[in-house]
């Protein structure tokens, strides 16, 4: 249900008040043209690849690959699950968990997005040098 409001019998366009707006968004078109902003575009890329990267995470057995990958920092796996866009930085441990960080860029590097996994630690200790924090020690793949 919609209700449209008028002040004073001003109408729509003439009210007094500032905030009455007449049920549509004001949107200034102008500025987007006088300047591109790539880093925008970017970003609008890492919501749609990670979200969809995510959401396939929501597959029991993909969510039970990367566990077993942080774990076993396996980088190759996370690669596979995450795609090209993201790299592994490095694994590390936390009291208690299992970490690997990820760098993720977008649309030709005008955004990047770093974040950390976590998981809870079965304390088997992985085996493969995790121990420094990083993977193949430079901290990349």
């Amino acid at each position: 249900m919609s209700a449209n409001l008028q002040v004073s019998g001003l109408g729509r366009r003439g009210s007094r008040f500032a905030g009455v707006m007449d049920g549509r968004r004001k949107h200034h078109h102008h500025h987007h043209r006088r300047h591109e902003d790539f880093a925008v575009e970017g970003i609008q890329d890492a919501g749609r690849v990670l979200g969809a990267k995510f959401n396939n995470l929501r597959k029991r057995c993909k969510a039970r690959r990367l566990v077993a990958a942080i774990r076993h920092c396996d980088a190759r796996t996370i690669h596979e699950l995450f795609g090209r866009h993201c790299r592994v930085v490095c694994f590390f441990k936390r009291p208690g968990y299992d970490c690997v960080k990820l760098s993720c860029s977008f649309d030709g590097g005008s955004a990047v997005v770093t974040f950390d996994i976590c998981v809870r630690s079965l304390n088997t200790g992985c085996g493969c040098g995790c121990g420094n924090g990083f993977y193949g020690g430079n901290g990349f793949l």
